[in-house]
């Protein structure tokens, strides 16, 4: 299938002011359409839509989204026959998306995004960690640059992923997915994923190039972008699945845990069907850290995707310049949510070399990189992630009104505050449960709590005993009580420091 030829945004840019606005691009694949299904198709439904869309190819790519190809009919005829199928839920064109990147010349001589998020300061209590990976869906990744060969994720035997209904196994050893190929071989024949990936966990400390937020990490390749850097939704979307599989594939010894998926590209309009794999990421405790853009527009009046989508694990990035300034090119928008380091950021690209580099592509890759950090410290759930990188940030006037956090990434406060024992939690409230036999509870979350101990007594005063450790929950159902007795409860937050002082003192009786 020959993709549609249009100028990546790469290349504009090239030929143009280094700050240029990336141009807005609805292009889609011409024959082709994203569709998701309310049921399965029965043989013969199947066999007749195959003969309406002179269809020639028919995936799965993740769940009930298929993708649908047709040898002769063009979008709009797709769109008009599935919408009025009784077991279509939605039909959208495969829309184009390109590599937030703005190239610039070598200006500057050191990491100065590094200092401005206090990482430098973080190194001194944790320089990271390989139990959590970070997935870089982008171009690929160059995993024999040397500054980088011993931070990628290496599959630690074969195993089999399904993707547009094809089994795919991948070899041990291997280091992700080229969704464009359905290889396991994520081998970046671009620069930007490699340049990305630099940022987030480039080695520290060996007296050679760069280094990452983190200095020990582990970096999932996933490529769906090509060597233009353009690539399709319907990639994306394979590639963000591959991640979920085989994170699912080695759950029972968390040898690819991936929590966090750094997204530096974007330029397609609304996709339902991205969406709902961004949901289904989040269902997979993964967070995803996507750039906002670099049009110099606002994303609340102008949306871009996959910024401006809202799901509870998007976080949206701007860009700063050394001066704490937001960056000529960057979006912004209340529904950004904070900035980062993204003007002349210096990290590795393939072949052994480094580069400078602009683009809100560039101030993605430090919030995901301090995300793993924060992971490396503190066992949090991707709320709770999300919730401690955007309530400890730097607030700057510079980006005050143009960013939801009004502040820019502080990665040392971040780690900082899920090392300390966590706050109180407030707001315990009791009430007569649903059935009988049951009081319900609930209570506020608490930034830095790795779990939750809910505390029971049947004595207003004490002594209570805990009955119960919540992680990721802030609300249970108490059963099996006797009806019509009062139970009173108390909860503490916990986290690797310690355990909370307990909270407001909550009563109700069974029902």
């Amino acid at each position: 299938m020959k993709k549609a030829v249009i100028a990546s945004a790469i290349a504009a840019l090239l030929v143009t002011h280094p700050f240029a606005a990336k141009k807005s691009s609805q292009a889609h694949s011409p024959h082709e359409v994203l569709v998701k299904l309310k049921r399965p198709l029965e043989g013969f439904e199947r066999a007749l839509l195959e003969y309406n869309l002179d269809a020639d190819d028919i995936q799965q790519l993740a769940g009930a989204i298929h993708k649908f190809h047709s040898r002769s009919l063009d979008v709009d005829a797709l769109q008009q026959i599935l919408r009025v199928h009784d077991a279509v839920e939605y039909v959208e064109p495969n829309y184009q998306v390109e590599a937030d990147i703005t190239p610039t010349d070598p200006l500057m001589a050191n990491l100065w995004g590094m200092p401005k998020i206090h990482a430098d300061t973080v190194w001194n209590t944790t320089t990271g960690s390989r139990a959590n990976v970070v997935a870089v869906v982008d171009t690929g990744v160059d995993y024999t640059h040397p500054d980088l060969v011993a931070n990628i994720w290496k599959a630690p035997s074969a195993f089999t992923v399904t993707i547009g209904g094809v089994a795919i196994t991948c070899a041990s050893g291997t280091h992700g997915f080229n969704a464009i190929a359905r290889t396991c071989d994520p081998k970046d024949d671009h620069y930007h994923g490699t340049h990305v990936s630099g940022t987030i966990g480039a080695v520290g400390n060996n007296a050679a190039g760069v280094a990452g937020a983190n200095w020990t990490s582990s970096i999932m390749g996933i490529k769906f972008l090509d060597s233009t850097g353009s690539g399709y939704v319907s990639d994306a979307i394979s590639g963000i699945e591959f991640a979920i599989q085989a994170k699912q594939a080695f759950a029972s010894t968390a040898a690819a845990n991936v929590r966090v998926l750094s997204n530096s590209w974007g330029g397609a309009p609304f996709s339902q069907a991205l969406l709902d794999e961004i949901n289904r990421a989040n269902s997979n405790d993964m967070l995803f850290v996507v750039a906002a853009g670099n049009s110099a527009s606002n994303n609340d009046t102008t949306p871009t995707y996959p910024a401006s989508y809202v799901a509870p694990n998007v976080i949206s990035v701007a860009a700063t310049d050394s001066n704490d300034l937001l960056a000529s090119f960057s979006n912004y928008g209340s529904s950004v949510n904070l900035a980062a380091p993204g003007v002349q950021i210096l990290s590795t690209i393939p072949a052994n070399q480094y580069a400078y580099l602009s683009g809100t592509s560039m101030a993605t890759p430090h919030v995901s990189g301090a995300a793993a950090l924060v992971l490396s410290k503190c066992a949090l759930s991707t709320s709770a992630l999300r919730s401690t990188l955007l309530s400890h940030v730097d607030v700057l006037g510079s980006v005050t009104g143009y960013v939801q956090t009004n502040g820019r990434l502080n990665a040392a406060a971040a780690v900082s505050s899920c090392s300390a024992v966590p706050a109180v939690p407030a707001n315990l409230k009791a009430t007569t449960g649903p059935s009988s036999g049951q009081i319900s509870l609930t209570w506020s979350a608490v930034a830095g709590a790795t779990s939750y101990r809910l505390k029971r007594s049947m004595l207003s005063a004490g002594p209570f005993s805990t009955i119960q450790t919540l992680t990721g929950k802030v609300a249970y159902v108490n059963a099996g009580l006797t009806s019509g007795k009062t139970y009173y409860y108390i909860v503490t937050a916990t986290n690797g420091s310690g355990e909370s002082a307990a909270s407001n003192k909550a009563s109700a009786a069974a029902k």
